[in-house]
């Protein structure tokens, strides 16, 4: 083998060894690219579900001088029921009002525009109760309508919180003995 050989071959090595750690940098920078969009693309997502509970809050503030009641006060929410049952459109327009930006909620949770662990952890219970105590609505617009999607994405949300309750644990607002 000539020098001139050996010194071709020393440079396609070199050449080589220059190019794995080229694309091995390129490789860390696209790692590095696509933990930054994965946890911006959460950050936002958090953002987002928290700005829209705010939202939800004014909104419940309003409805709640409106006239609806606490959604964990079951015969309150039972005589708004009725009321709406028997076709009083200001009930309507409060339930269905409230209802929505629930299901909005969920809708937004399922699609993973909203973080569930910051919805779950903020509002779990509450989503829970407004399902409960919401069904027999929910229930009578679903078969009046012939829609048995209606407020889906809200049973499916509160279908995927979690009770913090046990039976040692009084209901909110009962003494503890």
């Amino acid at each position: 083998m000539t020098s001139y050989e050996r010194w071709s071959l020393v440079a396609s090595f070199g050449s080589l060894l220059i190019s794995v750690v080229a694309f091995g940098a390129l490789a860390w920078q696209l790692l590095m690219l696509a933990r930054g969009t994965a946890q911006d693309h959460d950050r936002r997502r958090k953002q987002a579900t928290m700005e829209y509970l705010t939202a939800i809050m004014d909104r419940r503030k309003t409805l709640y001088d409106e006239g609806i009641p606490d959604e964990r006060d079951h015969p309150a929410v039972s005589a708004l029921i009725s009321r709406a049952l028997a076709g009083d459109p200001t009930a309507v327009r409060l339930i269905t009002s409230y209802l929505t930006a629930f299901n909005y909620l969920g809708v937004g949770t399922r699609s993973d525009a909203f973080d569930r662990e910051i919805v779950d952890q903020a509002w779990g219970g509450l989503i829970i109760a407004v399902r409960d105590n919401y069904a027999p609505w929910i229930e009578a617009q679903r078969e009046s309508r012939g829609e048995p999607r209606l407020y889906e994405d809200l049973r499916w949300l509160a279908a995927e919180m979690t009770p913090r309750r046990t039976a040692d644990v009084p209901p909110q607002g009962d003494p503890v003995r």
